[in-house]
Formats: structure tokens, sequence, C-alpha cells
């Protein structure tokens, strides 16, 4: 586990993603060592190779990574966000098995699909026809102590496209901003370098962060904001400048111009803060919007309706549980 540190891991980090039932006194059998071996091969996409060696030299298995970060060292620090990522992705891949693997689409096209039944855009409904389409959701929630966060990532596995969203946050309006940013990179192509595909988004605009931003990200993101609203969102925004508002009058504002309206009402707050770069208005007003439960729990409640558990092997559960630190469906 020690020998991690290479890679940018400490020991603590490493034994938080192994079964909580492994004891170290297993590894001093031959058979007891390889399950280790194999465990942590397969949990944070290293070769196999690389942990038998008499002085173990974890090495990443080959992969198609991009990095997206705002750090000149980013790369280095996101590639073991990069293999923890492949490891999960995998088993999100195998959990949906046999569902079809959706062919792009434009913006406008999956937006129409997700407000067919009217509503809004909103996280519950993007996550959940992700899945139905074949792009398996999650938030890793169980992200291990210290280690540096991306906002999200987006994987490629056997042709399969998967999200992970990373970002430690409870307003579902900007999950759904990170959801539809990585379903931009996968419908506009940003993934098709082949399987095993990695793009990892440290810093995204969901609020008041600086980005990185290349054409990728822009297009990504334009995308993202076709499918929220788009030119529509934007005109809800514009509608409220040049009134001065608190955190509860912006929110209620927001909520009584959108009746009617396909448009969810923590979109319009962002796109609002975006326009005015008045932050800590807009992500308080957020708070009084939120009636369901907090955004990663939103994310993997449809996660694990939609999850295959009968694929999956004991070890394999285990870790998807402790990642996303989602329950079993009742029996």
């Amino acid at each position: 586990m020690s020998s991690f540190k290479e890679l940018g891991l400490t020991a603590a980090q490493v034994r938080s993603l192994i079964p909580s039932w492994w004891v170290d006194e297993v590894a001093q059998s031959e058979d007891g060592l390889l399950e280790l071996q194999i465990l942590l091969a397969r949990r944070f996409n290293v070769s196999l190779g690389s942990l038998q060696e008499r002085d173990p030299s974890p090495k990443f298995q080959a992969t198609a990574p991009r990095f997206k970060t705002v750090h000149p060292d980013g790369s280095s620090q996101l590639a073991v966000a990069a293999g923890i990522g492949n490891g999960l992705a995998h088993l999100l891949s195998a959990a949906a098995e046999g569902r079809p693997i959706l062919q792009p689409l434009s913006p406008q096209s999956l937006r129409a699909q997700l407000m067919k039944d009217g509503g809004a855009a909103t996280l519950d409904r993007l996550v959940g026809w992700s899945w139905k389409q074949g792009i398996p959701i999650v938030h890793v929630t169980g992200w291990p102590s210290g280690l540096r966060r991306p906002d999200a990532m987006c994987m490629r596995v056997d042709q399969r496209p998967i999200v992970m969203v990373v970002r430690k946050e409870t307003a579902p309006a900007k999950l759904a901003y990170l959801v539809a940013h990585e379903l931009g990179h996968i419908m506009c192509g940003h993934l098709a370098a082949g399987t095993n595909a990695v793009l990892v988004d440290e810093t995204l605009p969901v609020d008041a962060q600086k980005s990185f931003f290349d054409d990728d990200e822009k297009e990504a993101d334009a995308y993202a904001i076709e499918v929220l609203g788009g030119a529509e969102l934007d005109a809800a925004a514009k509608r409220l400048l040049g009134r001065p508002y608190s955190e509860l009058s912006l929110a209620a504002e927001v909520l009584s111009s959108l009746k009617d309206k396909p448009l969810d009402a923590g979109q319009v707050i962002l796109a609002w803060g975006r326009l005015t770069q008045e932050w800590k208005t807009a992500n308080a007003a957020l708070k009084y919007l939120q009636t369901m439960q907090a955004a990663p729990r939103v994310i993997n409640d449809v996660a694990r309706d939609e999850i295959d558990f009968d694929v999956l092997s004991t070890d394999g559960m285990d870790h998807l549980l402790k990642l996303t630190a989602m329950e079993l469906p009742p029996a």
C-alpha cells in the first residue's frame, strides 16, 4: 500500500478503498497476497504485474487520458483521480451490460426528450434519462479523504460512455449543469479516441470558479446550456437584471416568473449569477429552492434503481457501494 506513494496516494487513502473485511494477516499467505494485488489493480487501474515485483512500483494501465485543470501540476495529480474513476467505470459498464449504446444527439433533441412529458430539465430527469439510454451516471460520494477532487469525469469502457460526478455539492441545479456538461463531451465526440478514453474536468464554470477553457470545454458548456434551457434560459435571467435582490427575494422572483415555463428555477438563478457575478446572493438563493434531497443522493437514488447488482461480484459490489455511499435496494 505504501508503494502507491509514487502515484500520489498515501497508504491510508489506498486502505480506504479496500474491503472492510480485509485484515493484513491474510497477505501472509501467497493466495492472500495475490487477492490483495488483484483488488488494488482493479480499484486503481494499475497493472497487476507492477504490484507483483519484488519492490512494487504501481503503473497505471494504458488509457487515453485528458485532464482539464487550471493548475500547472494538475495533470499528474489528476491521473490518480482517473485511475480511481477507471476502476469504478468498469463496474458501472458491467452493471449496464445489455443496454443500448446511444448515438450522439443534438442538445435540442436531448432537451426535447427530457421534456416530452412536460416540466424542466432537472437533475433527476437528466440522470434517469441517461441511464435509460445506456449512459451510467453516479456521484462518487465516498471520495478518499485528502485526495484532490475533480468536478466530474467521463470515460468510455468498451465503447460505453460513463459519467462520474465527484464535486461535493448539495444544490441539484449545479450538479445538473455538471451532468449536462459531461453529456456534452460525450455527444460532441470528445471521447472518440477509442476504448478506455478518460476525460477529467477539474474546475467547471458552474459558479464563480475560474475555469480552464479550451475548445472542447466551450463546446461542452454550450451543449449543457442548450440542454438546460438555451435562449429561453438566457432570456429569463436577463429579465431579472436591473433590480436589487436579497437571496430570498431572488428565489421568490424566479419562482414567480416561471409559472407554466419549462425551466428549472435553479438554472435561472445560476444564469443570473453568470450575468451579474453576484454569486454570494445566487448561491444563497439556491438553498431556498432545495425541496428535494441533496444532489448527490438524487443522482445515486436513480442509479441504485437502475444498476443490475446481480451481475457484480461481491468485491465489485463492495467497491461500488463504498465509492458511492449508496445502500442496496430492498430485496
